[in-house]
């Protein structure tokens, strides 16, 4: 890729350095990301870095080389030792991070759907959950983005039913900053020494989903593409998330992950960030089998809430199913996303549009587009 930012005939050499430099530090931030991450689970499981078969480590690389001019072999390596499955499609974690995704989701202006206060506004009709009050950067608005006083505020939590929901408005990634207040004076303490978040009626989940892990809320991440051929909608995959021990369902807070086959029928086996498999939950000891209730129901509302987010082509939703056999959508990620829920059941993040979209990065870089508008 930096040759062809130098190629690019249009472009001042002032503007060629900076476009190297802008991909050299995305580039190297990945590398170093995912470096930390799998020596991490090479400590675990030293067996995940032994070289495959040449074969099939060679056909993954000149797959992707025309994003990479190195490619690292580790992902293809630890999603075969986890999956048991080989396949050269399989998404290198930087090129996912550093080429794919900011070309996919190019411009700046995705980042609006993603803030918690707006989405009763942009989809009324979506069922997310119901927001009593927010807190955008320090100023206080009730159910409607009205601006209100503290009084007012302090009013509404009088009036609340416990336990709730409280919730960053922006980068809660991993479940961080999210907390479940008790009752008014728990709430209370929390909402006086933050700032910029939610507060939102708690989901009771459908018996489905709670028999394997009462502790908490257990989602499902479903990750749709617009295609770059025809701008559909399509399912890439989905996964149940699960928490483990009194931990929230994210993967990154100790949770665990079963991959939903495209008939919702759950893999049989979940895993944590580190590849290790569990083929029941440690909490419950119910093993991972059954099909999603309602899975066509959860497939059209993604597709719908997805059709309606604009200027991106990649979205990661996270529903869940509430006790009365509603799907809920409670957040949409369009960035960060996660790739390895996926892969590490063997199957490539982008499935049968893993052509159109390596072939489409290829051609519509970020980097070059950024660099012919510059």
């Amino acid at each position: 890729m930096y040759k062809r930012i130098i190629a690019q005939k249009e472009s001042t050499v002032s503007q060629k350095l900076e476009k190297v430099l802008a991909y050299y530090r995305i580039k190297r931030g990945a590398r170093i990301g995912w470096r930390i991450r799998f020596n991490k689970i090479f400590k675990i499981h030293p067996e995940y870095k032994y070289p495959l078969d040449k074969g099939i480590e060679k056909s993954h690389e000149q797959y992707w080389k025309p994003l990479s001019l190195r490619v690292n072999p580790d992902t293809l390596r630890v999603c075969k030792n986890i999956s048991g499955l080989s396949d050269a499609r399989i998404v290198p974690e930087e090129i996912f991070l550093a080429d794919i995704a900011p070309t996919l989701n190019r411009t700046s202006l995705v980042k609006l759907f993603t803030y918690k206060s707006l989405y009763g506004k942009f989809f009324p009709e979506s069922n997310f959950p119901r927001t009593f009050f927010h807190n955008i950067e320090g100023e206080w608005f009730d159910s409607e983005l009205n601006p209100v006083t503290f009084k007012v505020i302090e009013g509404i939590v009088e009036s609340l039913d416990y336990p709730l929901v409280i919730k960053p408005n922006r980068d809660s990634f991993g479940g961080k900053g999210v907390s479940f207040p008790m009752n008014k004076d728990d709430l209370l303490a929390k909402i006086r020494i933050t700032s910029d978040f939610i507060v939102q009626e708690k989901i009771y989940q459908h018996d489905f989903l709670n028999k394997f892990n009462v502790h908490g809320l257990n989602t499902i991440r479903i990750c749709l593409y617009k295609s770059v051929i025809d701008n559909k909608i399509h399912v890439l995959n989905c996964a149940l998330r699960m928490g483990v021990g009194g931990s929230l369902d994210n993967e990154t807070a100790g949770g665990i992950v079963c991959f939903i086959d495209e008939n919702g029928s759950l893999s049989g086996v979940a895993r944590d960030k580190y590849g290790r498999n569990f083929h029941s939950h440690p909490d419950s000891n119910l093993p991972f089998e059954g099909v999603m209730p309602d899975f066509s129901g959860l497939l059209a509302a993604s597709i719908e809430l997805a059709g309606r987010i604009y200027y991106t082509r990649l979205t990661s939703l996270d529903f869940c199913l509430d006790h009365n056999g509603q799907w809920r959508p409670l957040e949409i990620n369009l960035s960060g996303h996660t790739i390895r829920f996926s892969q590490y059941a063997g199957q490539p993040f982008f499935g049968q549009y893993t052509d159109e979209v390596r072939n489409y990065c290829i051609q519509n870089h970020w980097v070059l587009k950024q660099l012919a508008k510059t």
